[in-house]
């Protein structure tokens, strides 16, 4: 079992001039990235403007070990229509080249997501899996894996991949976390963290202890 540890986003402003040189161009900043970290959440509103341009040069920008999630909300839905995300998603992961892991449906207090718009995104998936968010989904089947924070581990237990967002940085907690996720899945775990000042530090501290656990 593999879990996997990066960021949400990798070009938050605030780490300029700490986590990335503070001269260096925006363009070089996954390929920087992705030589620290082995996965990485596409936020929901890039994902809006996704291209597959732009996914041949991110393929480009990293190696081929590693991976992308993809993060899509309400808004997606309404932008996209319902008989074409099968072939939209189809396409997008044909450009990713076996780096796609995930797609995150993300539903919020004021929009859940339904099991039929997670079918069409799923339904255009040969590798990749539909994670929908703990927070809730009209229907929830077993194929599908599950994303949430760090307080609601155990709510993923019977997940097939699992998705975990922490923001706290203290060492024992990552340890903590590491440890039951470990126990959690048989199959693929990420733990993305998503303070936007020091994500890249707690992700960093958590690799250190990943590989001190016996690389996990």
């Amino acid at each position: 079992m593999t879990i996997q540890i990066g960021t949400y986003g990798w070009l938050n402003p605030r780490w300029n001039g700490r986590f990335y040189d503070s001269d260096l161009p925006e363009e070089w900043k996954l390929s920087w990235y992705a030589n620290h970290f082995r996965t990485v959440v596409v936020p929901s509103e890039q994902v809006l403007k996704l291209s597959v341009d732009t996914i041949d040069q991110w393929v480009e920008d990293t190696d081929p070990d590693f991976r992308f999630i993809l993060e899509i909300d309400s808004k997606f839905f309404v932008q996209n229509r319902s008989n074409e995300l099968s072939c939209k998603f189809q396409m997008f992961e044909s450009h990713f080249e076996g780096q796609l892991d995930a797609v995150i449906c993300k539903s919020t207090g004021a929009k859940l997501i339904k099991h039929d718009e997670c079918e069409n995104v799923q339904t255009g998936l040969s590798r990749a899996i539909v994670c929908v968010n703990t927070f809730g989904c009209d229907h929830v089947s077993e194929k599908y894996g599950r994303s949430g924070s760090d307080d609601q581990l155990p709510e993923m237990k019977s997940s097939p991949f699992a998705i975990v967002y922490s923001s706290r940085g203290q060492l024992p907690l990552i340890r903590e976390n590491l440890e039951y996720m470990k126990r959690l899945t048989r199959k693929k775990c990420a733990l993305i963290f998503n303070h936007q000042d020091s994500a890249y530090h707690h992700a960093a501290q958590a690799r250190i202890l990943a590989d001190l656990m016996g690389g996990i």
